[in-house]
């Protein structure tokens, strides 16, 4: 029902390998490589490399953190270009993006219509790759509000353009509720962490919350991915897998 996996942004410092090697210890099912350190944009032949070392170690790259985000300003085609070749190269099917600089409030209605052609010009190439692209709810972009999404996703209407969804530590449960609810049917991979505005916890003083998370994504067949532990060290990760497989082991 669900994939587990690993934001390789988590440890930055750590090599692919040391990360590969953690992922597969801690009987995690894949890995989302982000492309400002261990895969970066364009450059085809690392990608490769890891996207080889994820699966010869039983792993699955279950997407491509990049770090391109949609401006509504005209295209630099050979930026599209090596975005879409680094993601094949590493063999996996999602791109994770921003939706721009400033948060939904800030958003001229004039800008996010340019911003709507291009993910709908990029979702259109995406196409020819068989890859999905999909916006991070991220504070500070145009997904900082659910109903903004919503209407974004609806407004460029192409079926590549899908989500990642996790709870906005900014927002009460209520909110974070209703935005799973409403953003379910395009989410493919979930950013998993126990956070609030103002402290990182342990996964498992989350369980309660997530377990009600979860539900709203049970039939999506989404990515799981453990985003950074509580206090940013590997040696956590192991206990930290544990328990997420715990919540959704039958």
């Amino acid at each position: 029902m669900f994939k587990t996996g690993l934001v390789s942004v988590s440890f930055r410092q750590e090599s692919p390998e040391t990360i590969v090697k953690a992922t597969a210890d801690a009987a995690l099912e894949g890995v989302e490589w982000g492309g400002d350190i261990h895969v970066p944009m364009g450059d085809i032949t690392t990608a490769r490399r890891i996207g080889e070392l994820t699966r010869s170690a039983g792993l699955i790259v279950m997407g491509y953190g990049s770090y391109y985000r949609l401006s509504g300003k005209q295209n630099d085609q050979s930026e599209i270009t090596a975005l879409l070749e680094t993601a094949a190269a590493l063999e996996t099917s999602v791109i994770r993006i921003w939706a721009g600089s400033n948060g939904s409030a800030a958003t001229p209605a004039c800008e996010r219509e340019a911003m709507a052609q291009e993910a709908s010009m990029l979702s259109e190439i995406a196409d020819n790759y068989r890859i999905d692209i999909a916006l991070e709810c991220h504070n500070k972009t145009l997904t900082d509000d659910w109903k903004s999404t919503l209407d974004f996703i609806k407004s460029v209407h192409h079926p590549r353009l899908k989500m990642y969804w996790q709870p906005n530590q900014h927002r009460d449960e209520a909110y974070n509720y209703e935005a799973a609810l409403q953003l379910a049917p395009y989410t493919v991979n979930l950013h998993v962490f126990h956070w609030d505005a103002h402290n990182k916890y342990p996964l498992a003083q989350g369980k309660a919350v997530w377990k009600n998370y979860l539900n709203y994504f049970s039939k999506n067949n989404a990515g799981l991915l453990l985003e950074f532990m509580h206090d940013g060290q590997l040696e956590s990760l192991p206990e930290t897998a544990a328990t997420l497989r715990s919540w959704i082991e039958k």
